[in-house]
């Protein structure tokens, strides 16, 4: 478009000078065009700047709004994998007071064992939403990819505790709370650290007023 403004004046001085009576006015002329020119040409420059800040600042209105929705959501998951853990350590402490074996112990944790599969599922359906920045795609990756690593030791550390509650195995409580004991020394899952990666993320696409 200013391209076409600069060609159209040269034009219009082309022109006008072959018409114009008084030569000497020209210059004069030729400024006041030229004063026009710049004056349009920084009109144009800063609506094309307005334009493409608006356009920025939705787009990343937008990537702000699907992540909280994607972190409502794993947040849920996260609640569920906390509340299954302390269903565990629950009917754990329960192995290690009780004086005898009941078998609604053993029915406890297969159902608990299902559940934690479910879950499992879950966690690794999780995707990094297509419409986040690349940097911000990176991070959400490794959270998910932790989660999984967390979901998946829980899952085998509530399987082997099942299978060593087996009624048809069943020696003594003491035999059973210390295979119990091994079990999660070797298998437990470590503490689920994120908060690293979700607050970069949130300094990534920031606060916009």
């Amino acid at each position: 478009m200013l391209m076409g403004l600069f060609i159209a004046a040269v034009i219009a001085l082309i022109i006008i000078y072959k018409f114009l009576p008084n030569k000497k006015i020209f210059p004069y002329l030729c400024v006041a065009l030229l004063i026009v020119f710049a004056v349009s040409a920084f009109i144009q420059n800063r609506y094309n700047n307005e334009v493409l800040t608006r356009a920025q600042i939705e787009e990343l209105h937008n990537r702000q709004n699907i992540f909280s929705e994607w972190y409502a959501e794993y947040q849920k998951d996260i609640n569920s994998l906390d509340r299954n853990w302390q269903r565990y350590y629950g009917i754990v402490e329960t192995l290690k007071t009780t004086e005898i074996y009941e078998y609604t112990i053993y029915e406890q944790l297969l159902e608990l064992e299902k559940e934690t599969i479910d879950e499992q599922q879950r966690i690794h359906s999780l995707k990094v939403p297509p419409e986040l920045d690349a940097e911000s795609s990176e991070l959400l990756a490794s959270v998910i990819n932790k989660t999984k690593i967390y979901a998946d030791a829980q899952v085998k550390t509530i399987s082997l505790t099942r299978k060593a509650a087996n009624p048809e195995g069943f020696k003594n409580l003491n035999a059973l709370n210390k295979r119990i004991n091994e079990i999660n020394i070797r298998e437990a899952p470590a503490g689920l650290f994120t908060a690293t990666e979700i607050a970069a993320i949130r300094n990534i696409l920031g606060d916009v007023e």
